[in-house]
This record gives structure tokens, sequence and C-alpha cells, in this order.
């Protein structure tokens, strides 16, 4: 009979059966092309600018006898779970290879997270890989205080990626996952999890007062939602324990502690927790982009008749306001440090806590996101002309924004750690490539002809030895040690080894033989190595140095470093 249906064996085909598979499909298509946008755009050659830093120390807690003796790498472990977690690939792979790795999985991690929370706001197919490249573009180019997201592997790319799934789920009102998802955060970076944790906690207590009416009735209210959030906050709270008791276990007397959050603040990281380290153009551009989120976002809650999506807009601008509020806190401590004294030891005490992180990634956010709600709906509705024209115009121009953004990270050719601290030439671009080169290749010589434990004096402008070369140093400016006893100590070396480098000519050299053989045996240096233009100075103003030359052999040849054994 026509009405009744044969099973053909091939199985039931029907929209609704197939409809899950196709939505399946399309994530795993969108989380995918997020990535491959994520690594177009920011997949520079290993090491990125932190990866030399994090990378290293991932590998001694797996083997302490990698750069033994070094005083960062031995310093205390501040991102435990992240070394616990991954630093076993250094054990069957090369650093580059750890790095790649972790990139893809972290990456991947943040766009799974990121098209969560897309669709919660706008499922137009594809959307979410836009909004993701315009979020990279905002915040690379119009941050406050230098945070990055998506970039090299490390502990705070894992916990944005938690971060962004917890965001999708606050949208929800489903606040039982949101918890243990930022105790995941805070487990892997302390500060990432933390601030968006208190974020996440305004965003609660805003729905509380506008589900509740007034009266006792409210905070009954309140107490039993929070009755009900219990578990889920106790759950959250124990895991964020794995990031958090690590640095509370380190001690300190309150002057050594001082002592090293006036380093910490004033002098080494400056550039991202002090309000008046910031450039002119920075708060400028980042300002700008406070203004058009801000409007973007009342005009779309204004103007969207979906009452659910207005919740999920507000919730969404609650979050990204709390965060702008963390930062107004920081611009005020910020003028107390810079009153110096008393004030500044009591600022410096919150300001090592990085209070501009979460509005440099969720200001860029709530825009990209905004905005991807924005074109969605315009794209969406085929029968508005103009707003057609302007969504082609919108999306054209995040395109050409972002192709321009790939081009421009990857035009030095170098790797990031590399590019920002070897010398640089920009008159003479061959110059500058052959200095890296031979920088590499002054590495590979050191890891191939030196013992293992040997310990190095290296030059102020690198922060890339210990990955090339597998060998301890003195002190590296950017290897700043977290615990205030070795953070101390390291600035010293710093004032007695790198500042003398960056304030004369001679370098290294401004010090006698004599001088260096003190330090040498003071911190168990067994090699130095400095630029060749240095030790030429040297010789011409007629006092070479005594130090045994072992690189290169003939003292004639060009190799842009030089290598003396003690």
């Amino acid at each position: 009979m026509p009405f009744l249906k044969v099973n053909d064996g091939i199985g039931d085909r029907t929209p609704q059966n197939d409809a899950p598979r196709k939505f399946a499909a399309l994530a795993v298509i969108e989380v995918a092309l997020i990535v491959i946008c994520f690594t177009a755009i920011v997949g520079q050659a290993a090491p990125n600018v932190n990866e030399s830093h994090y990378l290293t120390k991932a590998k001694h807690f797996w083997n302490p006898s990698y750069c033994q003796g070094d005083i960062f790498l031995s310093s205390s472990f501040s991102h435990l779970a992240f070394y616990v977690t991954t630093g076993w690939l250094t054990l069957i792979t090369s650093l580059s290879t750890y790095a790649w790795i972790g990139r893809i999985l972290s990456w991947t991690l943040i766009a799974i997270g990121w098209r969560s929370v897309c669709q919660q706001l706008f499922r137009v197919p594809m959307m979410s890989v836009l909004a993701a490249v315009f979020f990279v573009i905002l915040n690379q180019r119009f941050h406050l205080a230098g945070e990055w997201v998506v970039g090299g592997f490390e502990a705070k790319g894992i916990a944005y990626g938690f971060v962004l799934l917890a965001i999708s789920f606050l949208l929800q009102h489903r606040w039982h996952w949101v918890w243990p998802l930022l105790g995941a955060a805070s487990m892997y970076h302390v500060l990432v999890g933390g601030w968006s944790t208190i974020a996440a906690g305004v965003c609660f207590l805003s729905t509380w007062n506008i589900r509740s009416g007034h009266g006792r009735s409210t905070v009954d209210s309140f107490l039993k939602q929070l009755r009900q959030q219990s578990v889920p906050l106790l759950i959250g709270f124990v895991i964020a324990l794995i990031g958090i008791l690590p640095p509370l276990l380190t001690s300190a007397s309150p002057e050594l502690q001082h002592r090293a959050n006036a380093i910490y603040v004033s002098q080494r990281i400056s550039h991202h927790l002090n309000f008046a380290s910031f450039p002119v153009a920075h708060i400028s551009r980042f300002l700008i982009m406070v203004f058009v989120w801000f409007y973007f976002s009342r005009w779309i809650i204004k103007t969207t008749p979906n009452t659910l999506i207005q919740s999920r807009l507000k919730l969404l601008r609650i979050f990204a306001a709390t965060s702008l509020g963390i930062s107004f806190l920081g611009l005020v401590l910020s003028g107390m440090a810079e009153q110096g004294g008393e004030e500044a030891t009591f600022a410096n005490q919150f300001l090592r806590f990085y209070l501009f992180r979460l509005s440099d990634f969720a200001v860029p956010a709530a825009l990209a996101l905004v905005s991807g709600h924005i074109i969605a709906k315009w794209v969406k509705n085929r029968s508005d002309f103009p707003h057609q024209v302007c969504a082609s115009i919108f999306i054209g121009c995040i395109i050409v924004a972002g192709i321009a953004l790939a081009q421009e990270n990857h035009a030095d050719g170098r790797p990031n750690a590399d590019a920002r601290s070897l010398p640089n030439f920009p008159e003479d671009r061959i110059r500058t490539d052959d200095v890296f080169k031979n920088w590499k290749r002054v590495c590979h010589w050191v890891a191939e002809n030196t013992a293992e434990d040997a310990v190095f004096i290296t030059p102020a402008q690198q922060q890339t030895f210990k990955w090339y070369a597998g060998r301890a140093e003195v002190c590296c400016w950017k290897d700043v040690p977290q615990d205030p006893e070795a953070m101390v100590r390291w600035k010293s070396r710093i004032d007695q080894l790198t500042a003398p480098q960056r304030s004369s000519d001679l370098g290294i050299f401004s010090y006698s033989d004599e001088q260096l053989r003190f330090f040498a045996e003071k911190y168990g240096a067994t090699h130095l190595i400095a630029m060749q233009s240095e030790s030429d100075t040297l010789a011409n103003v007629d006092s070479p140095t005594t130090l045994k030359q072992i690189y290169p052999k003939n003292p004639k040849q060009k190799t842009t470093w030089v290598v003396f054994e003690f």
C-alpha cells in the first residue's frame, strides 16, 4: 500500500535524524576553521614570547637535570597544574614540538568555548569563525595592558578556554556548570580564573536581583539559590585550590615580600601592572573600543525583540563591565603607587595580581560577540538590502584586517621570542637575520660542546638561550622567578650583570677580568657569552681580555657571538 513505509535496510533518513548529525558536523567544521584562523594569524615559529619562559620550566619540572642551577627554573612552580599535565611531553618530544602540540590543544579548547558562547547569541553558520577573527584583532591591537589570549602555549591559554566554556553556561543560567569550569581555569592560571570568577559572581547576583522582588522574600530566594549552588561552588573551589595553594605555600618575611612586590610592579612587569606605564596610544585605542562596545551593546539590547537574547546580552555586558570595574580599581591603586612610601607598598600588594588582565579579554570578546550578533541579524534578514550591504562591508573589513594582521605577525620570519629580544637593525635586514642565525649557531655549539651542568653568563639582549642551548643561566631579564626570595636574588644579579651591558658600549667587558671571575665564582658560572662587537671594542682600547675564548676558534672569524671559558 502506498501509505506504508517499507524498511529498505538503509535506515531512517528523516530530517529529524539528520539534524543532530548536521549540527555536530557543522560544529566540528567551525571549531577546525577557528583553529586554522588562529594558526594563520598568530602561528609563528616556536618559541613565542612566553614559551621560552614557561616551556623550559615545564621541561625542568620533569627533568631536574635540565639546566641545573638556573635561578629561574629552580624557583617555585606557580603554574603547577600546567607543568604536571603537559610537561611530560618534553620527555618524548623537542621543545618546539611540545609548543605546537600545546598550541593546537589550547587553541582547540578556546575555539570550542568561543563557539559555545556564540551559539547562545547567534546561530548563523560560520559566523562564530568571523567573530573569532574579530576578537583576535581587537585583543591584539586594542588591548590596554598587553594581555593576549590566543598566542603561544602557556597556562593562561588553557585557562581562557575554560573561562569561555563557563561563560557559555553562564548565559544559559546553568550555574552548576559555571563554577567547576571556573575552578578548572583557576587551577591552570589562578589570576585568569580568579578574576573571571568574580565577574561571574556579579552576573549571578544580577540575575537574582532581576528575577526576585523586594523585601524579605528576596533574601530567602537568594539563600535558596545559593544553597542550590553550594555543591558546584565547593567542587569549583576544590579544583581551584590546585592553583591557589602553590603560591600560598611560599613563605617570605613581610620586608622581603614588599621588596619583591616593588621589583615586580614598578620595574619588571610595570607595562602590565601599573597604569602609569601604559602608553597613551594604548589607553586611547582601548577607550575607543570600550565606547564602541557600550554603544553597540545598548543599541542591540534595545532593538532585539527576543527577550532570551536580551537577557544573555545583558549578562555579557555585566561580565565585561565588571572587568572594567576591576581595571578601575587598578587605576586607583596605580595612582597610590606613584605616591611612593607606604601608599606604594600597600598598592603593590594588589597591583601584582594583574588587575587590568580581565578587561583586555572581556571587552574585546564582548565587542566581537555583539558585532557577530549584529552581522548575523543583518545576514538573516535577506529582505533588508541596506543592512545586507552593511553586513558585507563589515565582514569584508574583518577579513581584510585579519589578513593584514597575519601578514604583519609573520613578516619578520623569526620566532617571536627572538624578534622581541635579539638585537635588531631596521636599516639592515640582512644583518638582523645574520644575528639570529649566528645566535642559534652558537647555542647549538654550546649544546654539543659543553657539559650539561655548565652555567653561563649570557647577553642581555636575548631570552632563548636555554631553549636552544639547554644550559643554565646566571640570570635572564625575561625569566623572573615568582617567589619573593628568588626574585630579590634575581634582581641583584640583573643589576650586576645585565644592566652594565645595556649602559656601556663595552657591554659585559666594562668589568675587568678579575671582576668577571669574581662573579663567575659567586654565581657558579663556567662560561660567558658576549657579542663579538663588545670584545672588538675592548681590543680597540688596548685592553684585551685574558679570558679563554673557545668559540670561535679563530678570533678573527665573524660569528656575532663569542664564548669564553672561566
